[in-house]
């Protein structure tokens, strides 16, 4: 299923911390005393020392978030460290012919399908989220002291520095290929958890640090068939022939009728109201969609619920499941 692309989003976004946010760099700061554990930094634009949010960080986050909602809908998820993993187990497995299309099927449980596992590559990526010229962070320093429960007072040698990342904006972009829409509505309710302060990024978050809000800057989806109506959303199961759709488990009828302005129909029924303005572009390759405005972006993502509750209802997923 990775050698041919048959569909693609690109979602760019901003992250703008609402508060301390320290994603640690795993070792503390040289020649500080007392020690000081800082963000990860890296050479970018003007500062030879400018921090940045790990890609690896984004993903971690937004995989959880995935995980979550996908136990909400009873979809089942596999616990990625666990010797019941989807990559453990097809590690673990006799030396088969299996073709991928039975490993997807059969093998992975929706979250892997998406992410991958480290016996089958995931079809999402997230870039590095780097510091925005415009809206560059500030990096202060904080700390915290344990107290002693008795005394009342700062027990010694228990003081720790932190040096965090206040304001600012970090810009970054998500690519999800060869994608089924209910894998499209988890990844838009995962970054609405996130932008409500429901999931926080990097470390600390008992103290409340990590919170974030994400704006959605341009979202641009490309469908690799010819011949395509010029308002239709498609999963990869209408982009494929009816052989592949069956032998890799894709949804029938995955797709969705946008009517703008203001309404979606999908193939099963049911509808959403919001803004749906955009633009749309028909090549030689296919059709390509691109919404420039955020509300157009959040109400694409809003009409997708639909396709979430149609993959749930089926009963799809991996045989063994986290609770």
């Amino acid at each position: 299923m990775h050698r041919r692309l048959y569909n693609r989003a690109v979602l760019d976004l901003r992250i703008r911390p609402r508060g301390p946010l320290l994603v640690r760099a795993g070792h503390l700061k040289p020649n500080a005393s007392p020690p000081l554990q800082q963000n990860v930094i890296a050479p970018y634009g003007d500062s030879m020392e400018s921090p940045y949010i790990p890609g690896t960080s984004l993903k971690g986050m937004i995989r959880t978030c995935f995980e979550r909602i996908s136990h909400t809908c009873g979809i089942k998820i596999c616990d990625p460290l666990s010797q019941n993993s989807c990559g453990s187990r097809l590690a673990s497995a006799p030396q088969s012919t299996a073709t991928d299309a039975e490993v997807y099927s059969k093998s992975l449980c929706a979250a892997c399908k998406v992410f991958g596992c480290s016996k089958f590559a995931g079809r999402f990526n997230v870039r590095d989220a780097q510091a925005s010229g415009d809206a560059p962070p500030t990096r202060q320093l904080r700390g915290t002291v344990a107290i002693d429960r008795f005394l009342g007072s700062a027990r010694p040698g228990s003081l720790n520095d932190y040096e965090v990342v206040i304001g600012g904006a970090f810009n970054t972009r998500i690519v999800i290929e060869n994608f089924e829409l209910w894998q499209l509505a988890i990844l838009g309710f995962s970054l609405f958890d996130i932008d409500e302060g429901y999931a926080q990024l990097g470390g600390l978050k008992s103290k409340g640090y990590g919170l974030v809000s994400l704006e959605f800057v341009r979202c641009e989806l490309f469908f690799n068939k010819r011949n395509l109506p010029s308002n239709r959303l498609l999963g990869v199961g209408s982009l494929v022939n009816e052989q592949d759709r069956v032998d890799f488990g894709y949804m029938p009828e995955d797709w969705l009728v946008m009517r703008r302005p203001a309404t979606v129909e999908s193939a099963s029924g049911g509808g959403f109201s919001g803004d749906l303005e955009y633009e749309s572009i028909i090549d030689v390759f296919g059709l390509r969609y691109t919404f420039e405005a955020e509300n157009a972006i959040r109400s694409l993502f809003g009409a997708l619920p639909k396709a979430l509750l149609d993959y749930a209802s089926r009963g799809s997923g991996a045989s063994d499941s986290r609770d």
